[in-house]
């Protein structure tokens, strides 16, 4: 062969083997940098685990100013309610029932949301409809402040001891639920408040008699939220028996019953919840004829109800008892259901005007 040809022919391929490297060096370190990357993202910004979550994110605008926004979030047959306060704190009541789909769901409506950390969260109850997602919540966003309920046996529960174990990794501060439990607005403008009406300190009162599931049921932590004039309560999974002990203590004393006095940042404040004529009300235990009684549809009256419950669940929720009884107290009452609009957003101007709307 030529010299010269074969020189030729032995430069070229050389040159191939160095592209090749090149680009084998090129694909490996691009390769790395994709895999720093996604550890950093584990490491400092979300749980690689919960990546497709995003899938689930619906469209929501952002909050406007002096908005309170309240999303009663479709987790199927379960609860999870999410309030973005006026002044930008944010707390999360509950996680859904746990399975893959609401899970991711429950996570994806938080990253719409925009939430990096909760200032509060909240487990009503141990009940794994409830708190069955609650710990993924926590584990991908992490929560300032976390309310437990009374642990009444139940600390070997799959998702309760999951729920504890996520946030002593978030390193929240755990208070248990109790009556006069509350929280208000960091400033004087756009002035709200929540505060827990039940239960009561195990120190003040025994815990519920009956069965497993009524005394778990009735310990739920029961939420009353005002802003603007406008109020919610919300009563997790507690039965007409708990209604109708703060109906009763309501009716003995107005008010007066559920007055606290808390300081806020900007000074002392007494908190006066009022139940009658009330603008929103969260049907109790998923809509079921033991909770959202008489009594209380009565004394409340209320103007809106949501309720939080699966399509097609087995249990027949919303029950025709727990619609009744609100519709027999106030016949103009409107109805949102999760297993009929899917998520639904209340907003609550600094003004009082209020719309409801679906999400996603």
């Amino acid at each position: 062969m030529d010299k010269n040809l074969y020189s030729a022919a032995a430069g070229a391929v050389r040159g191939g083997k160095r592209k090749k490297n090149r680009i084998r060096a090129a694909v490996a370190l691009a390769l790395a940098a994709v895999f720093l990357v996604l550890v950093l993202v584990d490491l400092f910004a979300f749980p690689l685990e919960y990546l497709w979550a995003f899938a689930y994110a619906p469209d929501i605008p952002p909050r406007g100013d002096g908005e309170l926004r309240v999303h009663f979030v479709d987790v199927g047959q379960g609860d999870c309610t999410i309030v973005e306060f006026p002044d930008g704190k944010s707390m999360i009541v509950d996680g859904g029932d746990g399975s893959e789909e609401t899970r991711m769901r429950a996570i994806g409506y938080c990253r719409a949301l925009g939430i990096d950390a909760f200032d509060t969260a909240v487990l009503t109850h141990t009940d794994a409809d409830h708190a069955g997602g609650l710990d993924d919540v926590l584990n991908c966003f992490g929560a300032k402040l976390v309310y437990s309920p009374f642990l009444n046996g139940r600390e070997g529960d799959t998702a309760f001891a999951a729920f504890l174990k996520a946030a002593e990794d978030a390193g929240a501060e755990v208070r248990l639920s109790q009556m006069f439990e509350a929280g208000v607005s960091r400033t004087q403008e756009n002035f709200y408040y929540w505060m827990m009406l039940s239960p009561f300190s195990s120190e003040i009162a025994d815990l519920p008699a009956g069965s497993e599931e009524e005394s778990t049921n009735d310990l739920s932590a029961v939420i009353y939220l005002e802003y603007a004039g406008r109020a919610l309560l919300l009563t997790g999974d507690a039965s007409a028996a708990v209604e109708d002990r703060l109906v009763d203590a309501y009716a003995a004393t107005g008010s007066a019953a559920f007055e606290w006095a808390e300081q806020a940042p900007w000074g002392d404040v007494l908190l006066c919840p009022k139940l009658e004529e009330l603008d929103f009300l969260k049907a109790g235990h998923h809509g079921s004829g033991n909770s959202t009684g008489e009594a209380l549809a009565k004394l409340c009256r209320p103007q809106n109800l949501f309720v939080s419950c699966g399509a097609g669940n087995g249990y027949g929720h919303p029950s025709l008892a727990c619609i009744g009884n609100v519709l027999a107290a106030n016949p103009r009452a409107e109805i949102y259901r999760t297993d009929e609009l899917g998520s639904i957003m209340l907003t609550v101007k600094a003004d009082g005007a209020y719309s409801v709307g679906c999400v996603g």
